[in-house]
Order: C-alpha cells, then sequence, then structure tokens
C-alpha cells in the first residue's frame, strides 16, 4: 500500500508524555485530538483511513458511516467497547495490544494487596491529622497490620497478568489457588479449582480476567457472602466482572473485609458514587497499565500493527 494514509487518534490523552506525531507522521497526515466526545466521532473520522483510540467506543453505525475506515488500532487490550462484527462485516481490521503491561499491572495488584494488609495510606492520612500518638497507642487496632506469609491468594484470571502475580504472590510466602471461570473449558497442564471452592478458602482473591458473557456479572452478593469475613477483593481485569451494588453492600455490611479496584463498571464513574463514601474501598482510575516503559512497549506494537497493515499482513480480531 503506497497511498498516505489519514490517521486519526481519539484520545491522544490515554498516550500520556509518549511522543506520537514524528512516529505516525511518516505515514500520512496524523491527526491527533485530545479526546473525543459520543457526538464528535463522526465528523472526525469520516475521512479516516485509520483511527487510534484506547476507550472510545465505536459501534456499528459510527463505523459504517466511516466510507474510507480501513483500520482501527487499539492502544489497549480489551475491545468489548468496539462492534468488532461491524467492523469485519465492513472489511475493516481491527487489533489490539496484548502483554504490554503485564508487569505494571502485577505491580499495582502487589501494591493493592500489602496496603490493604498494612493500610499504609490510612497511617499516613491520620499522621498528616496529627494523629501520631493516638495510633501508635489507642486506635492502631482500626487499622490491623495483617502478615502476608502463609495467606491464600485466590487468581481469577490466569494468563500473563494472573501469572506474574502468582509468582509474586509465591515469593512473599503466599499459597495460590486459580479460579476456574465456570462454563469455560480448560486443559489438564494447571491445576484449577472450582471458583465456590477459591472464595470459600482464600484470604484475597485477585480478579484479572476478561470481560466476557462468562465473566461478566461473575462475582455477585452471593459470593462474597460465601467469601471469609475477613477476605479482601481486588479487580485489576474489568470492572462489571463485579456487581457493584453487591460490593457496595458487601463493604457497608462488612461481609467482606476490604477491597481495592483500579477497574470500575463506568469509567469515569458518576460523581459522588455511592462507593466513594465506603472507607473500606480504594479505587485507582485504571491506572494500572500506565506505567512509562508500558506505554512505550505498547505503542512500539501499535506503530508495528500498522506497518504490518501496510504490507498486508496484518491479522485482526
Amino acid at each position: 500500500m503506497n497511498k498516505k494514509l489519514k490517521i486519526v487518534f481519539l484520545d491522544r490523552e490515554t498516550a500520556g508524555s509518549i511522543e506520537l506525531v514524528e512516529k505516525f507522521s511518516k505515514y500520512g497526515e496524523y491527526i491527533e485530538y485530545s479526546n473525543t466526545k459520543r457526538d464528535e466521532i463522526d465528523d472526525r473520522i469520516k475521512d479516516a483511513d485509520v483511527v487510534i483510540l484506547n476507550g472510545v467506543k465505536l459501534s456499528k453505525g459510527e463505523i459504517e458511516k466511516a466510507q474510507k475506515l480501513k483500520l482501527v488500532l487499539l492502544s489497549a487490550t480489551g475491545f468489548n467497547h468496539i462492534d468488532v462484527d461491524a467492523a469485519n462485516k465492513k472489511g475493516v481490521i481491527v487489533s489490539n495490544v496484548s502483554g504490554y503491561s503485564t508487569k505494571s499491572v502485577a505491580q499495582l495488584t502487589i501494591t493493592m494487596m500489602l496496603n490493604e494488609l498494612t493500610k499504609v495510606t490510612r497511617y499516613s492520612d491520620e499522621v498528616k491529622n496529627n494523629k501520631w500518638n493516638e495510633i501508635t497507642y489507642s486506635e492502631h487496632q482500626n487499622y490491623p497490620i495483617d502478615d502476608i506469609e502463609d495467606k491464600i491468594l485466590g487468581i481469577l484470571g490466569y494468563g500473563n497478568i494472573g501469572k506474574k502475580v502468582e509468582k509474586i504472590a509465591k515469593v512473599l510466602g503466599m499459597k495460590v489457588m486459580i479460579a476456574e471461570i465456570p462454563g469455560r473449558k480448560y486443559d489438564n497442564n494447571v491445576k484449577r479449582y472450582k471458583l465456590d471452592d477459591v472464595l470459600k478458602k482464600c484470604d484475597i482473591l485477585s480478579i484479572h480476567a476478561p470481560l466476557n458473557d462468562l465473566t461478566r456479572n461473575l462475582i455477585t452478593l452471593d459470593k462474597m457472602k460465601i467469601m471469609k469475613k475477613n477476605s479482601i477483593i481486588l479487580n485489576l481485569g474489568r470492572g462489571p466482572i463485579i456487581n457493584e451494588e453487591d460490593l457496595y453492600e458487601a463493604l457497608k455490611n462488612n461481609i467482606i473485609r476490604s477491597a481495592a479496584i483500579d477497574v470500575m463498571s463506568k469509567e469515569p464513574p458518576k460523581e459522588n458514587s455511592k462507593l466513594f463514601k465506603l472507607n473500606n474501598l480504594t479505587i485507582t482510575p485504571h491506572i494500572a497499565w500506565k506505567s512509562q516503559k508500558s506505554l512505550e512497549r505498547l505503542f512500539e506494537v501499535v506503530e508495528n500493527n500498522l506497518k504490518l497493515f501496510i504490507e498486508g499482513k496484518l491479522k485482526g480480531l
């Protein structure tokens, strides 16, 4: 393909400080928008050959209206916000990037896990409120420090990230149980346990599964009720895997001890969400994948996918 392409990046702000103009301008006309609202999509992609995006949703209607569109380059792993079937029917290739953020997601997972066991942020807040003596003596039991060694870690989602988390957890002295996703078929190479068995036995459940029909709304109040009262849930997979209404009830009523999440069902969440009022819930704004090295690896692969497309070698989703 010798033709110069028109390349449009719809949510450039997701790429951080990575320099992209020089990277993509050599393939044609490159235009980037910090972010794109739903009612701006049609106009911005109407003449585009290639669209780059991270979190902007592309529906069937938007894909069909983009007459020149040939390629959607996702600067992400998940693609449930893109109508891939509609794209394929129109002859538009959709490509994603996997494996680029394994280390950074695992790092945040372990950070959250240790913070839930040690409550570093809560102790820091109290010290800044001039409560050094109070928390050192009389009130420290409000934030008991727990040991990580010999804790049982349940992992839901055993891809590259799940395996990396398992490796680090074992170094820290944890015991690990890999949970089956109900309804999914597995080979016999990895010892897996029924999800309910993992929930009953684990001290910490760490979620790293993709979002699909088998995982959507998988962790409900009924599932949390069979967990230990002192258990912790971490979600670094996809928000809708946990029923958020149920999570609120479980945390509010101390059915489980605490939770830490990097993903939510709707991102960004609505202002003043009742989840924000819970003092046993830690929330980060979907940052696990955003380390500098991860972003550099991500856009190296995005550019390579573009090169493969130009050479006629790219296989889409």
